[in-house]
């Protein structure tokens, strides 16, 4: 019996409709990009536009309609009862602006982008982008590398060859920026692939009708990298000249910062402070309440497959991992994100 059908059919006997607990309660849902019906990307990292919008006439139904983190932060801070949910997406890619925020507005609803600066700025398409661009495009069948003593055969000539090569080299990627580059181009050369990936975060003069919509913008570094695997020095440097080119670019605050791939230690929850921001988020799955920590607060993915049962989308499985129902079968699992 898969996973799917096992929360679908636990979902049936969990709370459908409107149970907020009396005292202050805050999920912070974590997206990514929002696809059109039917797209299947080689690493699919997010929802489709059916999805979302389901996702958003659940939680209406149930009296959760999502703000975004800072809002739902300051419910919390003036112990405002009852359960409330805040969305956000993290990158800024320009599905964010086309796809999801006409069904966000549709649904009264607010949420927070996060958003790579530097790369947005350089018009540079993140790594991961550029590993399944690598995949994809290949113009060799197959190909053998060896990345800090691992050796990995490559099969790219059908769709489930392009999909084992990406999970057995999405780890071997979370190495230093200049080692990250340098495996990155390897692998082009080594599959034939005379081009860079496009990129698809959005553009300044698309991310600015977020601000024009009221939606609160947020940071998720200049760069992307893991951070722990950075100085202090250099850690905060990805922080704060983020908000500020987003400052300069967007007229906006930037109150919040996401930690990319939500890599972060003792050392990234000081750089977040010193690099003043009120608040930080990371992959974690849990909820939020008044006296939590502010510089690594839980989010709880909501991706396609933990919405969908045997009969497509399904409202309760929604609510039911907002609420949480399911956070214990996943215990121990990393969680993948960006």
């Amino acid at each position: 019996m898969s996973g799917r059908l096992v929360r679908w059919l636990l979902s049936l006997g969990a709370p459908g409709g409107r149970t907020s607990p009396e005292a202050p309660l805050l999920t912070i849902i974590r997206h990514h990009r929002v696809y059109a019906n039917g797209e299947r990307a080689l690493y699919h990292l997010g929802v489709s536009e059916d999805v979302l919008a389901g996702q958003l006439r659940a939680l209406a139904a149930a009296g959760m309609t999502p703000v975004s983190v800072a809002e739902g932060l300051q419910r919390l801070d003036k112990g405002a009862a009852g359960h409330h949910v805040a969305f956000s997406f993290d990158d800024g890619y320009a599905d964010n602006v086309t796809r999801a925020l006409p069904i966000l507005e549709k649904a009264g609803a607010r949420a927070t982008f996060y958003l790579t600066a530097g790369l947005m700025e350089e018009r540079r398409a993140p790594w991961w982008d550029e590993l399944a661009h690598a995949l994809t495009c290949a113009t060799r069948p197959s190909a053998t590398i060896e990345w800090g003593g691992t050796r990995v055969t490559l099969d790219v000539a059908h769709g489930p060859g392009r999909t084992a090569a990406l999970r057995a080299l999405l780890p071997l990627l979370r190495v230093v920026p200049a080692e990250q580059h340098a495996r990155l181009a390897a692998l082009r050369e080594a599959l034939g692939v005379a081009d860079r990936a496009p990129c698809e975060f959005a553009d300044w003069t698309l991310a600015r009708k977020l601000v024009t919509a009221g939606m609160e913008v947020g940071a998720h570094t200049l760069s992307h990298p893991f951070l722990t695997l950075l100085s202090p020095d250099s850690q905060r440097r990805e922080m704060a000249d983020s908000a500020a080119l987003l400052r300069d670019k967007l007229g906006c605050g930037t109150p919040g910062i996401a930690y990319p791939n939500g890599d972060h230690d003792a050392t990234t929850l000081s750089a977040a402070r010193a690099a003043g921001f009120q608040y930080a988020v990371i992959t974690r799955s849990g909820d939020v309440v008044a006296s939590s920590g502010r510089y690594d607060l839980a989010r709880r993915p909501l991706t396609e497959g933990a919405c969908t049962g045997p009969f497509g989308f399904s409202a309760r499985m929604t609510l039911a991992e907002t609420r949480g129902v399911f956070d214990s079968l996943r215990k121990g699992r990393v969680e993948a994100g960006s």
